[in-house]
């Protein structure tokens, strides 16, 4: 499949510290210049687009060039929520909820831009933004009294009507409120009257260039003026010139849709009025999506599969039973599901985990399900469309939505017409695969009757991981859809891809910051080590040479230990693993390869690395279809996780190059003594060279000499 991406000359490519922008662009690839040089221009399909953005030296910066972009580099220094510190980060995304539940009701005609309007309904608006802050600090708490809930004081209406306006320049990110804007302009008084020329000068307002009311004041002024003189030169008498209130009154008189469509464009006046009536408008792939949390109306096994399988379904009804939960995504142009997770309880972890599958190519995943059909779509996100649940307010989910480029969006609730997309896909799951599938639950306890939906549990975790991925992918989305006007979702992302293009995914380096697992680790000569890997680049080197030292913020992906992301000041890097033996290599996988080295080489000191190369290959072979699987699965990885398993397994395991600050010992290559309490295994892993056996096909020690204590396992 051949991808076609949606960019614009207002996007940076960043390739080994380099910047390009964009020349021109067609259904088979883009054409990019060198900021620095722009005679010097590459060529890229859009399938070289996709490697390259996965190199660590690749990024691919959204509407950098923009003037929202510009504006929001003059007023901060971050590039992610994720490095500012916690109480401003807090402090800016409460900023944003009061301008979006400001913006929300100014949308359904309750308030308008006036300090009079707001101030009457201020309390209600008070009262909405504490709602869902709340909501944000009881997250993963069990309710109890006496709780402590902080609440913030709402801002007057003159600083409100501020942040909107902060908001509006800033592209309604979040990092627009971090530093505060440092001159003030004053407010004019605004005026207008005299019909002809008046009508003609408001229409200016009416402009992409985005002119204030001032602005319009001064043009009336002028032409008043001028009119004026040119009227006493030949006898007529002067014109009166309009009243401030007038002008704003006429500016204010104009209709809102369509001042909205001129100044921002008709996208952002359908954002704003029109999805309220008739859903969420999109015109390209991964424009707009939906995203919702629904307990499938399905009883099933609470585990995976595997010793239950062999049993009848009455045997395995005897285990935990109960109703899974399911987040999903869906993209409004195409109806596309972009992914699905299935979870114990909904919780902000696995809604960020959903982000993760949002933005990357599933078709292993539908594969490993036994699908006839790929599942690529994929991409970057635009915006994003959720109810206002817990996981969804959550700090930790809006943070990461924020920083993967995209806008947050959380209508009103108790409106489900605003998320129709993703309502009717959930109807359809109940209509068309629930019957399907035994233990269901039926949607109402009179639809049920006596249907024994818990005594016939039989679908464990990894069967309905197969059983959606099969419906969605062969199913669903190669069956004709009514709000397609009879296309399939599957042709309608082809067609719109090759008409529009997609919004390309984040680069490597940005989805690990963004959506890796959170770790530490203390900087040392070797770099640093996580798992018993060392990994390194150039700015760590850089920094140790400076004196750096101390913890180093982390961003692992467990899908692949190639590199990792590190926190320098506030910029993220992508480090790579010093050996090869890792690369492409999944946590999983690694945790599992290390424990059969460790069961099968216990009696040896050295291990070479051919032998970690064949281990991997046998056991990817054995895993590759489950490990794809279980990325839609309730089981998944935390931080607290991942250092227990670090404490209990990789304790003393090193990998490296002989000889090389990968080893953690440069100075004695050959020569090493006893190891400290951390070295249990010392260089566990070593580059494959000649072992010579023994007599009878035993392995001989390695030659070992040294003017320090010489130690074996017997020891």
């Amino acid at each position: 499949m051949t991808h076609h991406f949606r960019v614009s000359e207002l996007d940076c490519l960043e390739i080994a510290g380099r910047q390009h922008s964009l020349v021109s662009l067609n259904r088979t690839g883009s054409i990019w210049s060198r900021l620095d040089d722009p005679s010097v221009c590459i060529s890229l399909t859009g399938d070289e687009l996709i490697r390259l953005l996965a190199a660590p030296d690749t990024r691919l910066r959204r509407s950098f060039f923009s003037s929202k972009s510009a504006y929001r580099r003059l007023r901060h220094d971050h590039n992610y929520l994720q490095s500012v510190e916690p109480e401003k980060r807090s402090k800016a995304l409460w900023q944003s909820t009061c301008v979006q539940v400001f913006l929300e009701a100014e949308a359904r005609r309750e308030t308008t831009r006036t300090e009079r309007s707001i101030d009457a309904l201020r309390c209600e608006l008070e009262r909405r933004v504490n709602l869902i802050e709340e909501v944000d600090q009881d997250l993963g708490r069990k309710p109890r009294a006496g709780q402590v809930l902080v609440r913030r004081r709402f801002p007057s209406a003159r600083w409100l009507l501020e942040w909107v306006r902060l908001a509006e320049k800033g592209g309604h990110s979040p990092l627009v409120f971090l530093r505060k804007k440092s001159g003030k302009v004053p407010n004019k008084r605004l005026a207008a009257d005299a019909e002809g020329l008046l009508a003609e000068c408001v229409l200016g307002y009416l402009d992409r260039n985005e002119p204030t009311q001032e602005q319009i004041v001064s043009h009336v002024k002028d032409r008043f003026t001028d009119a004026n003189a040119a009227r006493v030169l030949i006898g007529q008498p002067a014109l009166s010139v309009p009243s401030a209130s007038t002008v704003r009154r006429r500016i204010r008189g104009l209709d809102p849709f369509e001042v909205m469509a001129q100044r921002k464009g008709i996208d952002a006046a359908r954002r704003k009025f029109g999805f309220f009536e008739n859903g969420i408008p999109a015109d390209y792939p991964m424009q707009r999506l939906e995203m919702d949390e629904w307990q499938i109306d399905l009883v099933s096994l609470l585990g995976e599969s595997g010793a239950l399988d062999c049993l009848p379904p009455e045997e395995r009804a005897r285990f935990a039973v109960g109703r899974r939960w399911l987040y999903v995504a869906v993209d409004c142009a195409t109806r596309c599901i972009l992914g699905f997770r299935l979870v114990s309880t909904p919780n902000a972890d696995d809604a960020i985990r959903m982000l993760n599958l949002i933005i990357q190519d599933k078709t292993p995943i539908a594969v490993a399900a036994g699908c006839e059909s790929s599942w690529g779509q994929s991409g970057g996100i635009g915006q994003l469309f959720t109810d206002q649940g817990s996981a969804f307010v959550a700090e930790k989910f809006r943070v990461a939505v924020a920083d993967l480029g995209a806008t947050y969006e959380a209508p009103p609730a108790g409106v489900p017409k605003l998320r129709a997309r993703i309502e009717r896909l959930f109807r359809t799951f109940g209509q068309q695969l629930a019957p399907m599938l035994i233990g269901r639950t039926f949607s109402d306890p009179v639809a049920r009757g006596d249907y024994p939906s818990e005594k016939w549990a039989a679908l464990t975790d990894d069967e309905l991981a197969k059983v959606f991925t099969l419906f969605v992918v062969d199913i669903y989305h190669n069956t004709p859809h009514s709000g397609l006007m009879g296309e399939t979702p599957a042709n309608a992302w082809k067609r719109l891809e090759a008409e529009q293009g997609v919004t390309p995914p984040p680069d490597a380096n940005q989805r690990r910051a963004v959506l890796g697992i959170p770790h530490s680790r203390r900087l040392g000569r070797h770099g640093v080590r996580v798992f018993g890997i060392n990994y390194t680049c150039p700015q760590l080197q850089t920094a140790l040479l400076r004196g750096a030292g101390g913890e180093v913020d982390l961003r692992i992906d467990p899908e692949d230990l190639t590199h990792i992301s590190v926190c320098l000041g506030q910029e993220w890097f992508s480090a790579e693993a010093v050996s090869g033996a890792v690369h492409g290599l999944s946590f999983d996988e690694w945790l599992v390869l290390v424990r059969v080295l460790r069961e099968r080489f216990k009696e040896e000191a050295l291990l070479s690395e051919h032998v970690v190369r064949e281990a991997r290959k046998k056991i990817r072979a054995i895993d590759a279809e489950a490990r794809q699987l279980r990325r839609v699965q309730p089981p998944h990885l935390t931080a607290d996780m991942l250092q227990q398993e670090e404490r209990r397994l990789f304790l003393g395991l090193r990998i490296g190059p002989e000889a090389s600050s990968a080893t953690g010992a440069p100075e004695h290559p050959h020569n090493r003594g006893r190891p400290g309490p951390d070295d249990l295994f010392g260089d566990v892993v070593e580059p494959a060279g000649p072992i010579t056996p023994k007599d009878g096909g035993e392995t001989a020690e390695p030659d070992v000499t040294s003017d320090d204590e010489e130690w074996t396992f017997d020891d």
